[in-house]
């Protein structure tokens, strides 16, 4: 008898440690932190609002070894609705920016719109395309719309961002930035757009977030 009662504190312990890896390699653990909670209305009419910064103090950061120079071009905050997400691992880029958000704010933003237009991922390009029966141009929907390669400053951030879904109404805040890097002894450059009526090659918004709203929920 002593020795089944001996061996109970061990099965105990072993299903301890069990519990434990099983709570720990789960999807709960690649939650992102909540560190504040806003009450008021995402307003998904305005446009972005961005501010030029004087040339200050760049933000040096290291990712799996390699080292990137982010130059901050204009401080920035978006509201608006969540169309399309995509998100990558292949390339030094993906290291820096692990997830597009594609995001639309004024007309568009309103889902009376969503039966006209569809939004879609290619690569590191958004796209949308439109019915011909639209009561909204091309012209306004390219003008209200952009392409977020997301910087994210630190992991609760990426993990949140990396949790948005299509439909989400979202603010972030930050930073769009020029970036300058060494990647395997290559000198390698990333420039953001600073137009939301730009398109094409190199009209997306190589955006640093520093903070994240989805709908109530705000994290840091």
């Amino acid at each position: 008898m002593r020795m089944k009662r001996d061996l109970i504190p061990v099965k105990l312990s072993l299903l301890c440690i069990l519990l434990l890896f099983v709570v720990c390699v789960s999807p709960a653990c690649d939650r992102p932190k909540l560190t504040g909670v806003d009450f008021d209305t995402i307003d998904t009419s305005s446009d972005p609002e961005q501010v030029p910064v004087s040339p200050g103090e760049p933000v040096v950061i290291t990712v799996k070894k390699s080292s990137f120079t982010l130059i901050p071009m204009a401080r920035y905050k978006l509201s608006g609705r969540v169309v399309s997400t995509e998100s990558y691992s292949d390339g030094w880029e993906s290291t820096l920016s692990p997830v597009d958000l594609a995001i639309v704010w004024g007309k568009p933003a309103e889902p009376s719109y969503d039966k006209y237009i569809s939004y879609s991922h290619s690569g590191r390009w958004y796209f949308f395309k439109m019915k011909a029966d639209s009561p909204l141009d091309t012209t306004y929907v390219a003008n209200h719309s952009a392409n977020n390669h997301i910087v994210p400053v630190n992991q609760n951030v990426s993990r949140a961002v990396q949790s948005v879904s299509k439909k989400d109404k979202v603010v972030l805040e930050g930073f769009l930035v020029n970036v300058r890097g060494v990647v395997k002894g290559k000198e390698v450059g990333w420039n953001t757009s600073l137009s939301r009526t730009d398109t094409g090659n190199g009209s997306c918004e190589l955006f640093y977030v520093t903070k994240v709203r989805i709908d109530r929920k705000v994290y840091e």
